[in-house]
């Protein structure tokens, strides 16, 4: 506006609002310089002149208006001179200001040197600047800059809604959708020298720091980066959005990365760590245990102190489940404590298993398969090259495709095998298939055993030279006998001799109803029948038998142990043991635990001594002495106890329960029932001794004879006492005839029928095992049909099956025993892991 045209009012005055010139730079650098040099400049001009109100509707001054001519030209001049400075003459800015013009919004700045412009704005701390609608400067030297901003002492708070309450503390950023919007907060730094930057960040612990939309830390040394970021705990950082961290110290940087164990370290998408000290690194890695480490996408380390390192494969990611154990590569695993997995999909199942390798498996305690594709199934087994297999416990098989099988059995050497115990195969393709033997090679390919040293000991081998020495010194002299050439010849058994004219008379052996009279030709048909013996044992899955002349059979696939510790121990079935002398178990499960303890069923067990269960789950504990029980779920708890019948219980000594559910809790009693199911007593004979049971002829005889005596005694004397006690009389005994009638043939029956079962049991249990070991081990690829005949004590029975493989890892099995109308069949499958 030209001086000239100015209105009275306005000349002679300066505006405060002009004291910037016009700059080129961006909104926030014009708003810092305005936050700097408005004090500064507005400060002489208000001294100098009447200060204008900010609480007028509209005020615009321009450039022209700060230069308004005087009435007179030297009295505007110096004017002039005193009143405008030359940084607002050449002011070129707008600065304008507008409120409800009614006074209820003016400014506030009641602190020494404090600036407060915009409706509403107060200034109330010393030195503070307080710029825009509702904004606050509560603290010395405080800066609010924005709509409804708080600042505190020292503090910065710029956008909408901000509150930087802290000592030292800044705050940049406004609210969600404006405080219009009814969303008042902005960004909040309320702790001391705490920073906040960004839509609704929050920073409130003292010197944490919080940048992204959203983002919020609330403890001391925190810091949020990225939208919705949270680091909510002591030195806790959490870097990209929606990451989160919970724990002291932790660390969490990618997408959506979880801390909350003490000092974790999160690092990658979706990564997570629970577990104090643990450490994930890569998309979705996790660390549960303590001090964890899991490393590759998905890599999963559960067990305190464990590693994994590796990706998915197939869905399935590196896994360390046990304390302290290491998995390394895609897929691999370590399920038990100690394990140790390293190579693409290798497994260790067990404690202090071992698997290195690809695909290198390790199942059972202490066991180590290093090599691709090994594997180590025995416990403290060792397999050693690529598809070597260590089953037999503490067996150790070392070369490409060497197997161990038996248990404490060495193969040492390509493709060599061991299926005998502490035996060693040493060579390429050597076998040795004998208890405690050595062989250096295999039917059709034998080896020489060279640089043998002269034997000293009995046990030691003996060299060629040894032997040419000894055919040297027999000669005869004079036709006598060279001494010891008798015995020697004596030693070949079958009539062998050797004559005074140096004749040596042949032996003669009969085998398998053959003659032979070469010990070479019998040797050979002992092998050959051994060797079929072989052939159809190496069919089972046999198991440990620790006991002197023990047998033990297991179950296929090594699905149960199956151990007879005790001499002449026999155990049969998967899980099935004895411990003590001539202890016979049978049944998958069952145990005998003393000597000449007899259990058969599964699950059946006997836990005193001399005592027998037969059926599924039959028991007799430890302080049942000479007992027996029979019949499924049938239990004897005390000594010389019977129980006959499915459920059938003894708990008294020396007591019987006979019959389905019957309990005999008296002692010296025999019980065919229970409380509520009774039971009658038929087919009893007539008793004789004083203590046989008598029956209802005996009983109905006895009355008569008592209802004479008493007839003949009382005649005389009361004929209706008489009537009474002979009504009474026949009451009484005819209901005790009744009971005993009964009892005495359920007695009968059922023991008749036990015995029966008892034997059929037995010759089933024979059919199905002779069946299975034919059955067993089939290479046709439509399978094996197989039969077995069994017998006991007259009871005959049949079994036939059914066994196929399925491709090279797995096998199924259906077979049935029939005996009488008793009849029993089994299903199974198999998997080799």
């Amino acid at each position: 506006m030209p001086s000239s045209v100015m209105p009275s009012a306005h000349r002679g005055r300066t505006s405060p609002y002009r004291i910037l010139p016009m700059l080129s730079c961006n909104p926030l650098t014009a708003t810092l310089l305005l936050v700097l040099t408005l004090p500064a400049v507005a400060a002489p001009v208000i001294g100098a002149v009447q200060p204008v109100s900010i609480a007028t509707r509209s005020v615009a001054v321009t450039t022209e208006d700060a230069i308004a001519p005087a009435a007179d030209a030297d009295s505007d001049a110096e004017a002039d001179t005193n009143v405008h400075p030359k940084s607002v003459e050449a002011a070129t800015n707008y600065f304008e200001v507008n409120g409800v013009a009614d006074g209820s919004d003016n400014a506030a700045a009641t602190g020494t040197g404090a600036l407060a412009a915009g409706p509403s704005a107060t200034a109330t701390g010393n030195y503070g600047v307080a710029i825009g609608s509702r904004s606050s400067v509560t603290d010395a030297y405080g800066i609010a800059i924005g709509h409804n901003v708080t600042a505190g002492n020292t503090a910065i708070a710029m956008g909408d809604g901000a509150q930087a309450t802290g000592q030292s503390a800044v705050a940049i950023g406004g609210s969600y959708f404006g405080s219009d919007f009814g969303d008042s907060d902005g960004a909040i730094s309320s702790g001391f020298g705490a920073v906040s930057l960004g839509a609704a960040a929050q920073a409130t612990g003292s010197t944490s720091t919080a940048l992204g939309w959203g983002a919020h830390t609330d403890s001391s040394s925190g810091l949020a980066v990225g939208a919705s970021a949270g680091a909510l705990a002591y030195g806790a950082s959490a870097l990209g959005a929606s990451s989160y961290v919970t724990a002291e110290q932790g660390t969490g940087v990618g997408y959506g990365a979880y801390v909350t164990g003490t000092v974790g370290v999160a690092v990658g998408g979706f990564s997570e760590v629970t577990g104090a000290f643990g450490m994930a690194l890569g998309y979705g890695a996790q660390t549960t245990g303590d001090g964890g480490v899991a490393v590759g996408e998905a890599a999963l380390a559960q067990g305190q102190q464990s590693v994994a390192i590796g990706a998915t494969n197939a869905g399935i990611s590196a896994q360390a489940n046990g304390l302290g154990s290491t998995t390394v590569g895609a897929g691999s695993w370590a399920l038990s404590d100690y394990g140790v997995a390293m190579g693409f999909d290798s497994h260790a199942d067990a404690i202090y298993s071992t698997a290195l390798g690809a695909q290198a498996i390790s199942t059972s305690t202490s066991a180590t398969a290093l090599g691709a594709s090994s594997f180590a199934d025995g416990n403290e087994a060792t397999a050693v090259g690529y598809i070597a297999s260590a089953s037999g416990v503490g067996a150790t098989a070392l070369g490409s495709g060497a197997s161990a099988f038996g248990d404490g059995g060495l193969a040492l050497g390509t493709n060599s095998a061991v299926t005998g115990l502490n035996s060693v195969a040493l060579g390429a393709a050597s076998f040795a298939d004998r208890d405690n033997t050595v062989s250096i090679g295999t039917a059709g390919a034998e080896r020489q055993l060279t640089n043998v040293a002269a034997g000293t000991e009995d046990t030691d081998a003996v060299n060629l030279s040894q032997l040419h020495a000894l055919a040297d010194t027999l000669t005869l002299s004079g036709g006598a006998m060279v001494d010891g050439m008798g015995e020697m010849a004596a030693a070949f058994g079958g009539g062998a001799g050797y004559s005074a004219a140096g004749g040596f008379v042949m032996p003669h052996y009969s085998i398998q109803g053959s003659n032979f009279t070469s010990v070479g030709d019998a040797l050979t048909a002992l092998d050959g029948a051994f060797t079929a013996l072989s052939n159809r044992l190496a069919s089972l899955e046999t198991s440990p038998a620790t006991g002197i002349a023990g047998v033990s059979v297991g179950g296929a696939n090594g699905n149960g142990s199956t151990v007879a510790d005790g001499t002449n121990g026999v155990a049969v079935g998967a899980g099935a043991g004895t411990g003590g002398q001539n202890g016979t178990a049978v049944g998958g499960g069952a145990y005998a635990a003393g000597p000449n303890d007899t259990a058969l069923g599964g699950n059946a067990r006997v836990m005193a001594d001399g005592s027998t269960a037969v059926g599924a789950n039959s028991s007799i504990s430890a302080e049942a002495t000479d007992a027996v029980a029979v019949g499924e779920s049938a239990a004897v708890s005390a000594a010389s106890g019977t129980a006959v019948g499915q459920g059938a219980s003894v708990t008294a000594e020396g007591a019987v329960a006979l019959g389905q559910g019957s309990v005999a809790d008296r002692v010296n009693t025999v019980s065919v029932g229970s409380a509520g199911n009774e039971r009658q007593v038929t087919n009893v004979a007539a008793g004789t001794a004083t203590t046989d049971a008598a029956n209802v002829g005996q009983m109905q005889a006895g009355d008569a004879q008592s209802v004479a005596t008493a007839n003949a005694y009382t005649d005389t004397t009361a004929t209706r006492t008489l009537t009474s006690a002979n009504s009474y009389t026949d009451q009484k005994f005819s209901a005790l005839d009744d009971r005993f009638d009964q009892l005495s043939n359920d007695v009968g029956n059922k023991l008749a029928t036990q015995d029966k079962r008892i034997d059929r049991m037995g010759a089933m249990g024979s059919a199905m095992m002779n069946m299975a070991i034919n059955a067993a081990n089939t290479k046709s690829a439509k399978g094996r049909v197989a039969a077995g005949v069994g017998w006991q004590n007259g009871e005959a029975a049949l079994s036939v099956g059914y066994a196929k493989p399925i491709g090279e890892r797995a096998s199924f099995s259906i077979g049935g025993a029939f005996s009488g109308d008793d009849t029993s069949a089994g299903v199974g499958f198999g998997i080799d892991l």
